[in-house]
């Protein structure tokens, strides 16, 4: 089976847009993979137009073959941008080369170990904050996040992760300093701040109850000197962990060992070879996964690299619902699985975007049986919904 033409195509997802990718066959069969270039990633579509010129008249199977030949050609300027768009790749060929065989993607990946998937619920406040047109009802205050909290628990989820914020009165706002919101570079953590994220923690507690565990994401908006300030004010609170990000290994092992909670991180790696020294110096007690970047295929990679490490890893997944379908199959097949992130707060217009949504059963996620990923999107909802002109990162406006 080969392939006969590549295609990017990208819809309006209301605060950012989605990007999808098509990869047509001579056999009618269509591998569809979903990216993303609102994550600090502008680009990513220019790559896959010049790669998929080199894939056309390819045969499908052959993934690995494509991801080799593609290394090389882009040696001189590997991981970034690059590594996404081969990732994007092949994650249609493997879609594409599933269908064929019928069988769904996990059986290309060593058959799956488990039929459900443990999730989290990612955001939780995040997106009502921040988007509360798109994602009601809105929150402004404390009062708002308990409730959020108390939802999750109600709807059966055994665990929440949440971002940081500020909290002034009748007014609250993300702390995003590590992307420009604010512009303070030099991403130092104050009084003002720590107290915001004690009060927040406390109110997801208390919505939440004593049985769901809450998780907290510092992403890049400290150093490791802010990043222990604030680990030493939540140390008596109890934490699944604290997602951080760092790109030097050496630093991030430091911050662990001086960590009361464990240690989340390296979402934004790219391979192998990019994961090899937080595992080497010991850095995370969990490796987050990025299979959208990586690629599926290459993801197993990282994630036997990682079991070697005696280190559990969990799929970083705040996309579309394609993304999700992706990840879980990833998460069916890999054996160290830790937990898996999901957004449940969804647009109100995604169920008309795939041919199937993720179904959640008792709080966690059912691995679909059908062929490729399980869904694919509608092509003509797609294209119904033009994209924006920037999303994600881009979008926003640097303050100060």
């Amino acid at each position: 089976m080969k392939v006969t033409s590549i295609e990017s195509i990208l819809c309006d997802a209301g605060w950012r847009n989605y990007f999808f990718l098509k990869i047509c066959t001579d056999k009618g069969i269509v591998g569809w993979s979903e990216y993303d270039e609102g994550f600090g990633s502008p680009g990513v579509g220019a790559i896959i137009e010049q790669l998929g010129k080199r894939l056309v008249g390819q045969n499908v199977h052959d993934h690995e073959r494509f991801f080799q030949e593609a290394s090389c050609l882009t040696r001189p300027a590997p991981g970034s941008v690059i590594a996404q768009a081969m990732g994007a790749i092949e994650n249609a060929l493997l879609d594409a080369k599933a269908k064929d065989l019928g069988v769904p993607c996990y059986e290309l990946l060593g058959g799956k170990v488990r039929n459900h998937i443990p999730v989290y619920w990612s955001h939780c406040a995040t997106w009502r904050i921040n988007h509360p047109a798109l994602y009601p009802p809105a929150i402004t205050d404390l009062e708002g996040v308990k409730r959020a909290a108390a939802e999750v628990k109600q709807r059966g989820f055994s665990a929440l992760k949440t971002n940081l914020f500020i909290f002034d009165e009748g007014d609250a706002y993300a702390w995003r300093p590590g992307f420009a919101v604010p512009f303070a570079p030099a991403l130092n953590v104050d009084r003002k701040l720590i107290g915001n994220v004690q009060r927040q923690l406390e109110a997801l507690r208390s919505g939440a109850g004593p049985d769901v565990d809450i998780l907290i994401d510092f992403n890049f908006n400290a150093k490791p000197e802010g990043m222990l300030k604030l680990l030493r004010a939540i140390a008596d609170v109890d934490i699944f962990w604290v997602e951080t990000d760092s790109f030097n290994a050496k630093a991030l092992a430091y911050v662990r060992d001086h960590s009361p909670h464990p240690i989340a991180s390296c979402e934004t790696l790219i391979g192998v070879r990019g994961f090899m020294p937080f595992l080497e110096h010991q850095a995370v007690d969990v490796a987050i996964v990025d299979t959208v970047w990586n690629g599926v295929w290459q993801s197993m990679k990282i994630a036997a690299v990682c079991e070697a490490h005696d280190v559990n890893i969990a799929p970083h997944n705040f996309y579309g619902d394609l993304c999700t379908m992706m990840n879980v199959h990833f998460a069916a097949a890999v054996p160290n699985l830790r937990i898996m992130e999901t957004d449940v707060d969804r647009l109100p217009w995604e169920n008309e975007l795939f041919t199937h949504q993720p179904e959640f059963r008792d709080g966690q996620l059912v691995v679909p049986d059908r062929p490729g990923w399980g869904t694919e999107p509608v092509e003509a909802a797609l294209r119904a919904r033009p994209p924006k002109s920037t999303g994600g990162l881009l979008q926003y406006k640097r303050a100060g």
